[in-house]
């Protein structure tokens, strides 16, 4: 059995989830809220040691880290996401590193002072938010290019890389982030959130992040 960990506003808990759900696999779903706490507790830290989200439990085999737990995922189940073939699975790698080290921290810039530092009444950092443009404008043009000459950010064939940048980029609309000038990525990732892996988490994730937001507050 699988349980996993997390909340539901957390990109890198959808990343699991994408990958469960294109696998096949069924999961308990564990809610824990880092925002109360949670994620703190013994209890979890048995399992996260980090204290992060996610984690899964699998039959006592307990693991962190989305990235990590989508390529034991992908191994564990035989599955062409994460490549046999040693070369392609560097590519996968490659590519998963560039988008979680350089894209997903310049889009955390501006996602937290955009929507969640007035949110926590703290002053929006106005020249974090330049920096993390800067940095996408740089970034993302790399991303386009690739995929208007490959049909998936790692070659022909989906691949946990895809599924890696599909949920960091989940928060874009969030972040006021436009990927309209990049015709290559915005069609690859309308593609792929019209897939029933993705339909299952979220019909709109801008919205279910406000409707989670505006039941916490009350409003």
């Amino acid at each position: 059995m699988i349980k996993l960990y997390g909340i539901g506003l957390s990109n890198n808990v959808s990343k699991v989830r994408y990958c469960l759900n294109l696998l096949n696999l069924k999961f308990d779903w564990v809610q824990t809220n880092p925002m109360a706490g949670e994620n703190q507790s013994p209890e979890y830290k048995s399992i996260a040691a980090s204290g992060k989200i996610p984690a899964i439990d699998i039959d006592g085999f307990r693991l962190f880290e989305s990235n990590a737990i989508n390529r034991y995922l992908a191994v564990s189940n035989n599955s062409a996401l994460y490549p046999q073939d040693a070369k392609n699975r560097a590519v996968v790698d490659a590519w998963t590193d560039y988008v979680s080290i350089h894209v997903g921290h310049a889009i955390g810039r501006v996602l937290f002072n955009r929507a969640f530092a007035p949110m926590m009444g703290q002053k929006a950092d106005q020249e974090s938010i330049r920096v993390g443009l800067e940095f996408l404008d740089k970034y993302f043009p790399v991303l386009d290019k690739q995929l208007s000459e490959n049909r998936f950010i790692a070659g022909q064939n989906l691949s946990l890389a895809d599924i890696n940048l599909l949920a960091v980029l989940d928060p874009c609309e969030l972040s006021q982030i436009s990927v309209d000038k990049y015709p290559a990525l915005k069609k690859w990732r309308a593609g792929l959130q019209s897939q029933p892996f993705y339909q299952q988490c979220y019909k709109d994730y801008t919205q279910f992040v406000l409707d989670a937001i505006n039941a916490n507050t009350g409003k």
